[in-house]
């Protein structure tokens, strides 16, 4: 059993280590921006639905998409917003 290295650092993982953690940020951002506009956009459908209106999706879909970049930002780059 091995034990980590705490003296490990980004600046001394292998490169393709590095891409992979990238990577990975990368696809946590896109799922995050992409499930704030289908939540908040079906969201503003159904409204339109049941409504019987037809501007309901663009504001939850405006509002899903404003509110995933603020979860995005807080999240991943520490913005105090």
């Amino acid at each position: 059993m091995t034990t980590a290295d705490p003296t490990v650092t980004a600046a001394t993982t292998p490169a393709s280590e590095q891409a992979l953690v990238d990577s990975n940020t990368g696809m946590k951002v896109f799922a995050e921006m992409l499930a704030g506009v289908l939540l908040y956009g079906g969201l503003g459908y159904l409204g339109d639905r049941l409504f019987h209106t037809s501007f309901l999706v663009v504001i939850g879909l405006l509002l899903g998409i404003g509110l995933s970049m603020y979860l995005v930002f807080r999240r991943f780059w520490g913005a105090k917003v």
